[in-house]
């Protein structure tokens, strides 16, 4: 955007035919209610496009209308679940839009006859937007957004869900106060604050307007060093000026206020050395870029040598007016003073029995001021599930899984910092299962059973075999890889995993044999797998006994004499796997 030339040209016409289609559109909302809200799936920094919703043809909704709102009728849900204790919550009318003070309101429970109002804004006067902000959110829980308006139309919506910092101020003296130099993303700016001429001191402005869309951070060294920043536009063909700032008076009090860094170039020309970042590096010279892009600028500033117990200031402007925010990357070789937070639990590995106590305790030290505040959230089904005390506090869990235990402190310097801490709920569980093999189709069986052993659980008892089979015993189990799941009454289950390797249980007797040293087919005897024989006898057609031995097969001679071709009769008798005994009787042919 060139800056010493800002043209606004209106074509009536072609406004006026905007105005008419955007608002003729006849189309169905899809989160008419709050059944069919739109989800919201990561809300930490969010926002929709310019004009990408819409109430125009919403209807009123079931659930009873939020305390605040006007008597509208076009309300539109959507739907998030909670990751931090706060939210801010904002919309934005669209260019041209026909919408007119937007309203906002926030629920828990469920949808549509459960739900509870934890927040409601609304303007009395029509507004181009429109903020809620709601603390003490549980981590895991669902929560609803319904936007109303008095006239419905296309607008933005934007969220802020992943830091404290999140209230955007366009004043010095309610700057946000930065305590550490971990970067920082501000998903949008709106407006230049309650005093629009906080940069009238800025020498780099050469009479240009100042603040637009500012936003302003204010910090205090902890140690002396190097300061570098890196302000990364969202819209990388925004135009981010800035201004730096010591405050000789510290936070809050900007009478005095002494300018150290002056940024206002800027270009929409990709090519240029002043497109996109911005910022103060160790390679920049100069202290100061005007407007446009000279020769030379770079849009970069010189570093600044900071000192310890010196605040500063840092303002940013959204020249380009797009509303779209930045992220801020901190460098340099100081520190911010600031707390060091932290929190601690009684067990060593965070993790605990479902029902069980666990104790918190806040570690956390602050180098000035103290602690005037805290905020602990416990997580989903915690009871209790927040305080606002400093502990330590004695939590327990109704129900197993992650949980996410919060804790933000704030302290007497305006320091606001948070942390987090997982805890495991676990049902803490000794259910242990195993599996027993047996016989199966007996008596020539090709198949096994597996009987179930369970100790420790509570019943009745849940049985899932890999086969289909829902009983204590799974029958006729073939060769191969299976896996039982046991399940107890309070949900404490087992998985075992065991392979069947069916060793085949046989007997049968030969009805012929011919021993005459062909290697095939010369002895006769019981032919038995995993069965063990007691007894073997044979006889010939006279009833003399001619061979008696249960370890070996008959070989077809007499007392070391070839027995003649004949008919003879045998007597066996078995002991099967499972302690049957059986005795089969029959005849052989003896084949020379």
């Amino acid at each position: 955007m060139n800056k010493t030339t800002i043209v606004w040209r209106v074509f009536p016409l072609l406004v006026l035919l905007f105005l008419i289609c955007s608002n003729t559109q006849a189309q169905v909302v899809p989160n008419d209610d709050c059944n069919t809200a739109t989800i919201i799936s990561d809300p930490t920094n969010y926002c929709s496009d310019p004009d990408g919703e819409s109430n125009i043809q919403a209807t009123a909704s079931a659930v009873t209308a939020p305390s605040c709102f006007p008597p509208v009728n076009n309300d539109v849900w959507y739907r998030f679940e909670a990751a931090f204790s706060s939210v801010n919550i904002f919309v934005f009318e669209s260019i041209f839009s026909s919408m007119q003070a937007p309203s906002i309101a926030l629920y828990t429970g469920d949808c549509p006859n459960a739900l509870t109002e934890i927040g409601c804004a609304s303007n009395v006067q029509p507004a181009p937007y429109q903020k809620l902000q709601v603390a003490n959110l549980v981590q895991g829980q669902t929560y609803f957004i319904r936007i109303g308006s008095l006239t419905p139309g296309t607008f933005q919506l934007c969220m802020q869900h992943n830091n404290l910092e999140t209230v955007i101020t366009g004043d010095c003296p309610t700057a946000i106060v930065v305590c550490d130099k971990q970067s920082r993303a501000i998903q949008f700016v709106a407006g230049p604050g309650d005093n629009p001429n906080e940069w009238s001191d800025a020498t780099c402005l050469n009479g240009f307007p100042g603040e637009f869309n500012s936003s302003w951070f204010t910090f205090t060294a902890a140690t002396n060093g190097t300061l570098e920043f890196t302000l990364n536009p969202s819209n990388i063909s925004d135009d981010l000026d800035f201004m730096v700032y010591r405050l000789p008076n510290g936070p809050g009090d900007c009478t005095g206020k002494i300018l150290e860094r002056c940024m206002a170039a800027g270009s929409v020309d990709p090519v240029s050395g002043c497109y996109g970042p911005t910022g103060l590096n160790t390679v920049a010279t100069d202290l100061s870029q005007p407007p446009d892009c000279a020769p030379g600028a770079d849009n970069f500033l010189r570093y600044m040598d900071i000192t310890a117990g010196a605040t500063y200031a840092l303002s940013v402007n959204n020249f380009t007016a797009s509303g779209n925010g930045f992220t801020i990357d901190w460098g340099g070789t100081a520190e911010f003073a600031g707390p060091a937070i932290g929190f601690t639990s009684d067990d060593a590995d965070n993790v605990v029995c479902l029902g069980a106590p666990i104790s918190f305790t806040d570690t956390s030290l602050v180098s000035s001021g103290f602690i005037d505040g805290w905020q602990w959230s416990f997580g989903l089904n915690a009871t209790p599930f927040s305080d606002t005390t400093e502990g330590p506090h004695t939590i327990r869990y109704l129900n197993k899984g992650l949980k996410t235990v919060d804790l933000i402190i704030h302290t007497s310097t305006g320091c606001t910092v948070q942390t987090q801490l997982d805890i495991l709920v676990d049902s803490c569980c000794t259910i242990e299962a195993s599996v027993v093999l047996g016989p199966d189709c007996l008596p020539d069986t090709t198949c096994q059973q597996a009987t179930a052993v369970v100790e420790n659980a509570f019943g009745p008892l849940l049985y899932n075999w890999s086969s289909g089979q829902t009983d204590s015993i799974a029958t006729m189990l073939e060769d191969g890889d299976y896996t039982l799941v046991v399940k107890d009454v309070f949900g404490c289950a087992d998985t075992v995993s065991f392979t069947v390797d069916v060793v085949k249980i046989s007997f049968n007797m030969p009805n012929a044999f011919t021993p005459n040293g062909d290697q095939a087919n010369d002895q006769f005897g019981p032919i038995v797998s995993t069965v063990e024989v007691l007894q073997f006898q044979v006889w010939n057609r006279w009833g003399s006994l001619v061979f008696d031995d249960p370890e070996n097969g008959w070989d077809g001679n007499i007392n070391g004499i070839p027995a003649p071709s004949d008919v003879y009769v045998y007597r066996v008798q078995v002991r099967w796997p499972d302690g049957r005994e059986e005795i089969r009787k029959g005849d052989v042919t003896l084949l020379r």
